[in-house]
């Protein structure tokens, strides 16, 4: 069986077997969970080295030779049909496999000194309200049975002690005034810190990764690919939105490319047939004839239900533009390493005092920049040598963000 231990005697490399899924595997198969086909994490478990090379290759001639396990595949996926890939090398689909086993790595973001980034994490608070509601209602078990006795006293009973009904220590501490009331207050100040910092917390969605109605792969469309983003989001360089690209910008590369194509063993591209599932949604939406390669006419079109990832409030103004032409910021400085994401996810806290420290960092861009001409000269003779950063052409003024 082909495992861990084998994938490195073929000195299997996970990072071309990445580069290679995504373009041969990714629109069919995830690791983690199935897709159009299976889930792929643990298949080197589950079947030989010579068979995985047969079923990857032409997995079509396998079924033909009457191969027990490859027609149950078939069958339980309704008959779909899986692609060749006779332009594999053996090294190659080795390199796949052994990324199936390692999976993905934790990407380490670096910045432009070579220096690694920290990325602040979001902080969990359950322990400490867990903690502060358990010494809440001890407190409040603690009042209930000093009250226990004057409720009898008024429904005509005899008081009970108390000590002898929660046991000398316990009885001793519940009588004891002066500890209940600074236990009461300690209490109460830390619920209402934690409640606090609970609350200043709503709203912040850092790693926020919906499921999307289309496994678009910014890691395939901006890493491999190299597609610049404003190619799509075009709309960020000369407004406030960044924008979500219609349909119709797909269709400027996705009336031609389909998902079909494969490359044979000179390099050049031919089709097998068979499309992306994902690439059909976008068809499906628009209305294009993928056979007859048109527009299908008097076609009532769909639009795609994109889920929004990035989610300033109402209270905050951001314009995309100011940070994009005039503050000529890269977009992964707010949204991460998109290049490497298969699937988006909100990368920043996004929160005020993240956007402040920013403003306090990150150096004014005056060099071949026509929006700050007229400004440089002024703040240049204002600060002399000193760094020029965002903050001191008023960027955390209140007013610019909240009006």
């Amino acid at each position: 069986m082909f495992s861990a231990s084998s994938a490195q005697a073929f000195e299997g490399d996970a990072k071309n077997g990445k580069k290679l899924f995504k373009q041969n595997c990714a629109s069919c198969h995830k690791l983690d969970k199935k897709l159009v086909g299976p889930a792929l994490t643990g298949v080197t478990d589950k079947y030989s080295e010579e068979w995985l090379l047969a079923w990857i290759r032409n997995n079509a001639e396998l079924r033909a030779s009457g191969d027990d396990d490859a027609n149950a595949i078939f069958e339980e996926y309704n008959g779909s049909v899986m692609s060749a890939f006779p332009a594999l090398s053996d090294q190659d689909i080795f390199d796949i496999l052994q990324y199936t086993i390692e999976g993905d790595q934790k990407v380490v973001p670096v910045a432009a000194d070579g220096s690694t980034v920290v990325v602040a994490e979001s902080k969990d608070y359950s322990k400490q309200i867990t903690i502060g509601l358990g010494l809440l209602l001890f407190v409040m078990v603690m009042l209930l049975a000093r009250m226990k006795n004057t409720l009898r006293l008024v429904n005509g009973q005899d008081p009970v002690s108390i000590l002898d009904e929660a046991g000398w220590f316990w009885g001793r501490l519940i009588n004891n005034k002066g500890f209940v009331t600074v236990a009461t207050v300690l209490v109460t100040v830390l619920f209402l810190n934690q409640a606090y910092w609970w609350m200043s917390g709503i709203g912040v969605e850092q790693k926020y990764q919906p499921e999307q109605p289309i496994a678009f792969s910014h890691a395939l469309h901006a890493g491999q690919n190299e597609i610049d983003c404003n190619y799509c989001h075009s709309s960020a360089r000369h407004s406030k939105h960044s924008g979500i690209p219609s349909a119709n910008v797909c269709m400027n590369c996705h009336m031609y490319v389909d998902g079909s194509e494969i490359t044979d063993e000179t390099g050049n591209l031919k089709y097998d047939g068979e499309g992306s599932p994902e690439i059909a949604k976008i068809y499906a939406a628009i209305g294009w004839d993928s056979e007859n390669r048109e527009y299908i006419e008097d076609y009532e079109q769909q639009p795609i239900k994109w889920i929004r990832i990035h989610n300033l409030p109402d209270l905050a103004y951001f314009n995309h533009s100011q940070h994009v032409t005039a503050g000529q910021l890269e977009c992964q400085e707010c949204h991460g390493p998109v290049e490497t994401m298969e699937e988006v996810y909100q990368y920043s806290e996004l929160t005020m005092g993240w956007c402040i420290n920013c403003h306090r960092e990150t150096e004014v861009q005056f060099e071949k920049n026509g929006y700050y001409q007229d400004f440089h000269e002024e703040l240049t003779e204002k600060y002399h040598d000193e760094k020029i950063t965002a903050e001191k052409i008023g960027g955390t003024e209140c007013g610019k963000c909240h009006y």
